[in-house]
């Protein structure tokens, strides 16, 4: 991993390989244990996440798992936390159309996770609905809010196989950076909440949130929102889009309505970001994939883990760092909102045929990293950060290249823990007097 760069890594507490992928979760127990989950594995730490128990699995009471893909905690009143995850479509044949969709369900546990319940139904029928992990967020009201997106597909692509995939030359070889540039579907979201720790789920009043390119004309995908609470009532979404950049959403009554989503100032592939309050200071800290135009045409995509931190609400974004990088740089301008594919992409558009390829974006690498999908647990002095990780080495396999930490071996996940200052620069957070506060009515 010498090839790879992070920015102040001697302040680094600890790094572990895991092999929990972009499943995992977190919430603080009574006493300060640390609970993590990834599906249906369980693990703690009693000392904020430097060492961690043996990984155990949980029954609910009717005796079946505890847990599922895309996984999220929350922290209930007293003792309690709930789990949220994604329950996968019943068998088609003879099932119930309205049961042929992805669902999310909750477990609640009222000690701390010893015992759980049987899961309830948060979504509502007919519809295909999915969560980012790690998104849960419980408001200073005590309403625990769940966003998730919802996925409206035609199930199979024209070409597929073979499927246009998305990648750069790595040893003059092709190696896949991400996907979903060739999505056959359409991406909104929506947020889930309850107000009686999740015994009941109701969904936001105003619809569906998706892209606005031009009024009563385009409009595009966004997807796998994080959310957090600016101050109480008001809460920020971030959403994950094909153009560009993030775009982000606000809503003003804890939840219940939101903004039309309108584009940040911060440089991103097709893929989630993670979003959070820091308790100690009240700012907001953002942990996703910086990628610009010129890196994403050069197939480079899913290739810097960065954050930044905002000190007054989401209006402005400091303090650009890179948890893990294949290059040094750690603040990308963002381009002009429109798409952005790899250039090594062979396919066109039936309007607008094969498009040219620019030869000066094809060009082999001589190293090659992947990692995405974060999740982040901000402690009183420390942050925990995972996220998926993959390098290659230049070794043929059956024309293939050996992904070491891939998916097929020992690990394929990053978990770091980091001081709090290591993400204000290696300094100790601090407010900036020129900046409007998150109480400003001037801030969105």
């Amino acid at each position: 991993m010498s090839q790879f760069h992070m920015t102040r890594r001697e302040e680094m507490l600890a790094a572990h390989f895991t092999k929990f992928f972009h499943d995992s979760s977190f919430v603080e127990l009574e006493g300060g244990r640390i609970l993590h989950v990834s599906k249906t594995s369980f693990c703690t730490s009693d000392d904020g996440g430097i060492t961690w128990s043996k990984v155990y699995e949980c029954k609910d009471r009717n005796g079946k798992p505890v847990g599922t893909s895309c996984t999220s905690l929350v922290k209930l009143s007293g003792n309690g936390i709930g789990l949220a995850g994604i329950v996968k479509p019943k068998d088609p044949q003879g099932a119930d159309w309205m049961e042929q969709h992805w669902y999310m369900v909750f477990w609640r546990s009222d000690d701390g996770g010893k015992t759980w319940e049987p899961p309830v139904r948060m979504s509502r029928p007919g519809v295909d609905t999915f969560a980012l992990q790690d998104t849960f967020l419980r408001t200073s009201s005590g309403r625990i809010i769940l966003p998730v997106y919802l996925s409206i597909r035609h199930g199979h692509h024209p070409m597929d196989p073979p499927y246009p995939s998305t990648g750069k030359l790595a040893f003059n070889q092709f190696v896949s950076t991400g996907g979903h540039f060739y999505d056959t579907g359409f991406g909104a979201c929506e947020a889930l909440y309850s107000d009686d720790d999740g015994r009941t789920w109701k969904k936001n009043k105003d619809g569906a949130l998706a892209l606005h390119l031009d009024w009563n004309a385009n409009i595009s995908h966004v997807g796998e929102p994080s959310i957090a609470e600016v101050s109480p009532g008001k809460l920020v979404m971030m959403m994950r889009t094909k153009v560009g950049r993030l775009y982000q959403s606000w809503s003003m009554d804890n939840g219940e309505t939101w903004t039309l989503p309108f584009p940040t100032s911060l440089a991103a592939d097709t893929t989630p970001a993670q979003i959070r309050r820091i308790p100690s200071t009240g700012h907001l800290l953002i942990v996703w994939n910086q990628e610009g135009v010129e890196d994403i045409r050069r197939g480079f995509n899913r290739m810097r883990m960065s954050s930044a931190i905002s000190r007054n609400g989401g209006g402005i974004w400091e303090f650009y760092q890179n948890i893990l990088s294949v290059d040094d740089v750690v603040r990308i301008e963002p381009g002009p909102i429109g798409s952005v594919r790899p250039e090594e992409v062979y396919m066109g558009t039936p309007l607008q045929g094969v498009r040219i390829r620019e030869s000066d974006y094809i060009k082999t690498a001589q190293f090659h990293g992947r990692w995405s999908y974060p999740s982040v647990f901000v402690m009183k002095d420390r942050v925990i950060v995972c996220h998926t990780y993959t390098h290659y080495e230049p070794h043929a396999t059956k024309a293939e290249l050996v992904k070491v930490g891939g998916a097929n071996n020992e690990y394929n996940q990053m978990m770091k823990v980091l001081p709090l200052t290591w993400f204000y620069g290696g300094k100790q957070p601090s407010e900036n007097l020129s900046l409007p506060r998150a109480t400003d009515p001037a801030v969105p």
